[in-house]
């Protein structure tokens, strides 16, 4: 119970600065997987965890996509943690856009699903939890699809944190809030947001990724981006099919999908946030019974 106070008081008390040096290390991780190809992204966060030396599954998987008519290939990485009735999933998609570095979408969500894995493992967890780098998330979800069909904890799930774009501006941008399949997580959201002192920006919409698998299965669960202020509006209005201009498109947009999606244009401050807020909110969600 101590070490769970002195946590978050710390990370109530300094967390622009917290932040700032948190993601220095992030910001390397998303550097040394930028351009690189799928297997070589894979390869990273495989040597990255045995450098570690932390334990971690793989979950390979196929499937047919019929508009395309290709069959899709990916590999899942996993990192289990814990024991407890109850589970927990945090994941990021570790694949990128044909053509993009993918930096931003989604090497930052990767470098801070690393830095939980590396702050977390030897934490005292009351539930089991698996860290995921979901695989072919660009090509229709596919990895987080498969991992739900083969997921055997559906009656014990507490709680599924997607994050995805987490490298640019300062306020944390949650969704799709309401419709059933967040109301453990959202109370737990606004008292992290409270306790770390961060300006929380919620939305009924988001933008997809593989949180939609698991809502789809009427799993609990939330997505966390880090955007600049007013991001999170212009998001929801591209993705729910509003008419956009230069002045309303999303900064995060402007790169993102483009062989221009690099780490330059992302920020240690930006990825040390969105670590210490869902480092605040796992540690809080831990605490659930």
């Amino acid at each position: 119970m101590k070490r769970i106070f002195t946590t978050l008081l710390f990370a109530a008390v300094l967390p622009a600065s917290l932040a700032s040096q948190t993601g220095a290390e992030l910001l390397r991780f998303v550097k040394q997987i930028e351009g690189k190809s799928p297997d070589g992204r894979r390869q990273f966060i495989k040597d990255q965890l045995r450098r570690w030396k932390v334990r971690y599954q793989t979950m390979s998987f196929q499937a047919h996509l019929p508009f395309r008519d290709t069959l899709v290939k990916g590999e899942n990485i996993i990192v289990p943690m814990g024991k407890g009735k109850k589970r927990i999933i945090v994941g990021a998609h570790s694949d990128a856009v044909p053509g993009s570095p993918g930096a931003n979408d989604n090497g930052g969500g990767v470098a801070v699903v690393l830095g939980l894995v590396k702050h977390f493992a030897e934490y005292a967890w009351n539930h089991k939890i698996d860290f995921c780098f979901f695989d072919q998330e660009e090509a229709g979800l596919i990895g987080s699809k498969e991992f739900v069909k083969r997921y055997k904890d559906k009656e014990s799930h507490l709680a599924m944190i997607n994050l995805d774009v987490e490298g640019m501006g300062d306020e944390v941008f949650v969704g799709p809030v309401g419709g059933g399949d967040d109301d453990v997580l959202m109370p737990i959201v606004r008292r992290a947001a409270k306790r770390s002192g961060y300006t929380l920006t919620e939305r009924s919409a988001f933008p997809p990724s593989d949180y939609v698998s698991f809502g789809n299965a009427k799993l609990e669960n939330i997505s966390i981006s880090v955007v600049p202020k007013g991001d999170a509006d212009k998001l929801v209005a591209l993705f729910s099919g509003q008419k956009v201009d230069a002045t309303t498109y999303p900064q995060v947009m402007k790169r993102m999908h483009s062989p221009h999606d690099s780490s330059t244009y992302m920020t240690p401050k930006s990825l040390g946030i969105s670590l210490e807020f869902t480092k605040s909110l796992l540690i809080m969600l831990n605490e659930t019974r």
